[in-house]
């Protein structure tokens, strides 16, 4: 039978090498939160980034932050649902870095026309609104950069999908059906673009700790972490952890994935406040 070998005393330490070293990334709706956090992550695995998004005042500071990641970085401020700037957009990261080899779809856009409440008070103006902007990033982005990486026959696309997607929330039935469309985009762009080598995946985040999150008082955030499984909000870095696979030739296998990190969210039947009984923890199992 064979046993597990551990490592000899002369066995050479591995050297951890960066993931996308070499690498071209542009990451949208990236001054902050997810974004930011994806940017920040590419740039120490190697990869020259260009961040961009509606918000000016934030990009300086933002930029500031994937350089001291170690990442050569450009910023530009860009509204993506108009496709003559996303062609602009292209224009700067072809005129700094000639070429494109990751793409993610972070940037989300809130209209404020009544695409969120409940259903029966939603206004038809803010549903066609909303998906239009949306899903109109979506598509102008990612066609833009899929024609730069299939001349290649190679690249990878990751779009920032939620965990909503499979199962709702409540008072936010555009944002969660947008997103459902993202993960049907996801599949059927990456099973179009397979031939010329290019992946598309997405990321379904859970319950993360950005802006409106933390602007909650920390009792709030404690209750809403309560019901998920590891204990805690996710944090921008957690998502960057699942990008930064996605993104590099680690994952050159894998393509058409919806990838939950929602720690552990979605596996349960029920949240362990509704249980019938004591649910064990460290706290309460010291024997085992």
């Amino acid at each position: 039978m064979a046993r597990f070998r551990g490592p000899r005393q002369d066995d050479a330490p591995r050297v951890r090498t960066m993931l996308l070293e070499g690498k071209v990334a542009l990451v949208t709706g990236s001054a902050g939160g997810i974004g930011l956090g994806i940017a920040e992550r590419f740039a120490r695995e190697g990869a020259k980034i260009v961040i961009c998004d509606m918000d000016g005042d934030r990009l300086p500071e933002a930029a500031a932050a994937v350089e001291a990641a170690g990442g050569e970085v450009i910023a530009v401020q860009v509204d993506l649902s108009a496709e003559a700037e996303v062609e602009r957009l292209f224009g700067r990261l072809r005129d700094r870095f000639g070429t494109l080899d990751v793409l993610v779809n972070n940037a989300m856009m809130n209209v404020d026309l009544g695409e969120r409440g409940p259903f029966l008070q939603m206004r038809s103006e803010g549903w066609d609104r909303f998906m239009a902007v949306n899903l109109g990033m979506l598509f102008y982005c990612s066609h833009r950069a899929a024609r730069i990486m299939a001349r290649k026959r190679g690249g990878s696309i990751v779009n920032i999908s939620t965990n909503g997607a499979v199962r709702a929330h409540r008072n936010s039935i555009a944002y969660d059906a947008m997103k459902g469309a993202v993960d049907s985009f996801t599949r059927a762009v990456a099973v179009d673009l397979a031939p010329w080598g290019v992946r598309v995946n997405a990321i379904q985040p859970g319950l993360i700790g950005t802006r409106p999150f933390l602007a909650q008082p920390p009792e709030e955030q404690a209750r809403r972490a309560m019901v998920v499984p590891i204990g805690r909000a996710g944090t921008p870095a957690d998502v960057a952890g699942a990008a930064v696979f996605l993104a590099s030739d680690d994952a050159s296998y894998v393509t058409g994935v919806s990838f939950l990190v929602d720690g552990g969210l979605l596996a349960q039947g029920r949240p362990p406040q509704v249980e019938l009984g004591q649910v064990a923890g460290p706290e309460n199992l010291t024997e085992f």
